[in-house]
Order: structure tokens, then C-alpha cells, then sequence
């Protein structure tokens, strides 16, 4: 099987305790040392984060050439976080904390005091599509810390994002900004005004074209030469003392071969509800008499395509992370991970579900989605 385990010894966690470390905050995972190296030879006072979802480092030597800004300024990769997806991963990536720590483990999440399987960031009701009453739950459930260690950093923290997010929250300054490259230009004002600061750049390309073309598209190609262009004039633009570090949040892979659950009665028989979570790291809370009969309905029809952990093996291997889990991880961890090998993906359809499909796909073990590149561009400008 083409599966990776997330490693949280060099993962996505590490670029955040690499920027919080040089500005004074220590962070609960390892530091980077290629980042901790460029950053000891001194001379620097911004720190410019450029998170492009989607970005994974197969991707993007697949449709980038050598000659190409982003590759030739790649000093390695590291492990994405678990699941490899937006809403876990992009929120390690700016608090420093693990799924397992932060809680906010995937897209779509069943709140217990809801009753209701909710779309984490944006609120809405997950096989409907309705927006829930009062919206997400997950800010008042499961509050995170500031960006980057914000007060605790010896450094302004200034975020843009192209949406609202609650992931800012606490931030020096947020703005809501659509457009990269407007993004980027009021970024690289920022990064010309004295004092030291951090600046953490939301992109939501090419993931959004991913997920509608695949991974391999004619616009998805133009997508990451886009964002080639806009990042090698914006090194140019910035000034001496800014390191820019681009990066990830997972990869992508085409998702090619749907499992309705529903259509298999030996696990459909097993389950309580709808599995949650991702489509390919998904969620199944199962009947307790039923255990045996789920495993084993796993390895007659799934275990081809899949592999599956146990509550008690994903908290023991650190799946999704270190330290202690939120009590709401383990909410909506439930009985059993099915988790991603390969192209299939787990679909769960109920009366009057609205769920659009889509092309590229995340979450799984691939090396593709779970695969991350650093790179680092000095500013250039006196």
C-alpha cells in the first residue's frame, strides 16, 4: 500500500515552532532545521508565511519545472499533519497545536451537543447543506489559542485570509482579502514598516481548482504557475530582512473509486450512525456487539483500499499528533478510522443528502496528500 504516516518529529508543525522560536515563544513540537539555519544567519526581522492549499510537494515538482521560482527555493519537505486536510492542518499550522490537541479534526464533525453532523469552519448542516442554526459550534466548543503564539512572540502577528475565519482570532491585525495577489502586495507593505512580525498568508489555490478539475488538469497546471509568478515577483519585492516561507497544508489525489457503505449491509448492519469526518479518513461509531463483524467486514471489502485503526491504536501510534486530546477529539475520533491507501473514497448517502461530488480529494495516508514542501526566499530589495 502507497501509505505515510504522519511524522511530528519535521511536519507542518515544526515551520511553527521554527517562526515562534526566533521570536521568542518556544512551540510543543520540534523546530526545522533548515529554517532554524537561514534564520541564524541574521539579519532578520519578518517572517511572511505563505500557506497555498493543496500545494503538496509531488504536485508541485509534477507541474513546476526546475527552472521554476518555487523548485529551485525548495529545501525539503516535511510530513503533513493527520487527517491531511484544510480545516486540521491549516490549523496547526498557525496555533502549533495538533489535531489531537486542537480538536478541529476535520471538515465535517458530529456535535454531540447538536445532534448534528456539522461542516467545521463554514457552519453548515454536512449531508443537507443547510446552514445550521447560530452556525459552527466548533469556536465556542473548541477555542484555540492565538496565531503563532501571539503576545507571547516578540512580534506583531498580522493575518490575511481570503474568507472570515476564526483561525485569526487573537491576531495583532486580520484583514479579509480575496485576491493572492492583493494579499501579497499589502503584505509586502507590511513587511517595509519597522519592527519585528510575523505574517501568515491564507491562498485557498490551487485546492479549489483540485477539487473541481483533479489533480492533473490543464487549470490546475495553470494554477500552480500562477502562484509561481505572484511568489517570485513578491521575493522581489520584499525587503532584506523578510524570509518568506512557503508551504502546504497537505496534497491532493484524484478521487477515483467511490465505497458507498450503505451498499455493504455487513458494515451498514455494524454502524450507528453516518460515518464523519472526511470522506477518506472517516469516522465509524459501531455497536459494541458488532465489533467482530465490522473488522471483519473491513478485510473482505475494504482492506484492499484502506487501513483501518482502531480508537485505541490511532491515540497509541499518534496519529493525529502528541500530547494530551481534547475532549472533543475524542468525541468524534468514534470507534474506527478508515483511512485512505490509495483513490477510493467512503461515501454515506441519507435521505435527501446534498453532497456535491468532487475530483481531487484529501485527507488519506498517500504520500501524495501527506507530503509538504518548505520553501525559503530571502526579500531581495535594500
Amino acid at each position: 500500500m502507497n501509505i505515510q504516516l504522519p511524522d511530528y518529529s519535521r511536519s507542518s508543525l515544526s515551520i511553527n515552532s521554527s517562526i515562534t522560536g526566533y521570536f521568542g515563544a518556544k512551540g510543543e513540537y520540534p523546530s526545522l532545521p533548515e529554517i532554524d539555519r537561514e534564520l541564524a544567519k541574521g539579519g532578520i526581522s519578518k517572517l511572511l508565511l505563505v500557506l497555498c492549499d493543496g500545494m503538496g510537494e509531488y504536485l508541485l515538482k509534477r507541474h513546476l519545472g526546475a527552472d521554476n521560482f518555487l523548485v529551485k527555493r525548495d529545501v525539503c519537505s516535511v510530513s503533513a499533519v493527520f487527517p491531511s486536510t484544510t480545516t486540521a492542518a491549516t490549523t496547526s499550522i498557525w496555533t502549533g497545536l495538533s489535531p489531537i490537541q486542537h480538536g478541529w479534526l476535520g471538515w465535517s464533525l458530529y456535535f454531540k451537543e447538536c445532534a448534528a453532523q456539522i461542516d467545521t469552519f463554514i457552519g453548515t448542516e454536512s449531508k443537507r447543506g443547510d446552514r445550521y442554526p447560530g452556525g459552527s459550534p466548533a469556536p465556542a466548543l473548541m477555542p484555540l489559542p492565538a496565531p503563532f503564539r501571539t503576545g507571547e512572540a516578540d512580534a506583531e502577528v498580522i493575518m490575511y485570509f481570503p474568507f472570515p475565519s476564526y483561525s485569526t482570532h487573537g491576531a495583532d491585525k486580520s484583514h479579509v482579502i480575496n485576491d493572492f495577489e492583493d494579499q501579497l502586495r499589502l503584505a509586502v507593505q507590511d513587511c517595509g514598516r519597522p519592527g519585528n512580525k510575523i505574517i501568515g498568508i491564507y491562498n485557498g489555490q490551487p485546492d479549489h481548482t483540485m477539487h473541481q478539475a483533479g489533480v492533473n488538469a490543464p487549470e490546475t497546471v495553470e494554477q500552480f504557475r500562477k502562484v509561481d509568478r505572484l511568489l517570485e515577483q513578491a521575493a522581489s519585492d520584499l525587503p532584506s530582512d523578510t524570509l518568506m516561507i512557503v508551504t502546504a497544508d497537505h496534497g491532493l489525489v484524484d478521487g477515483t473509486k467511490p465505497v458507498m457503505l450503505n451498499a455493504i449491509p455487513e458494515i451498514n448492519d455494524c454502524l450507528w450512525m453516518p460515518p464523519s469526518i472526511e470522506a477518506r479518513c472517516a469516522a465509524c461509531f459501531v455497536k459494541p456487539w458488532k465489533r467482530e463483524q465490522f473488522e471483519s467486514a473491513f478485510k473482505k471489502y475494504l482492506a484492499d483500499d484502506f487501513v483501518l485503526f482502531t480508537r485505541e491504536e490511532a491515540l497509541s501510534v499518534g496519529l493525529m499528533g502528541k500530547g494530551a486530546p481534547h475532549p472533543k477529539s475524542e468525541d468524534f475520533m468514534g470507534d474506527y478510522l478508515i483511512c485512505a491507501a490509495g483513490p477510493a473514497y467512503i461515501r454515506y448517502d441519507t435521505i435527501n443528502c446534498r453532497i456535491p461530488e468532487m475530483i481531487g480529494m484529501h485527507a488519506g495516508l498517500t504520500k501524495e496528500e501527506m507530503t509538504v514542501p518548505v520553501i525559503l526566499a530571502r526579500g531581495s530589495r535594500a
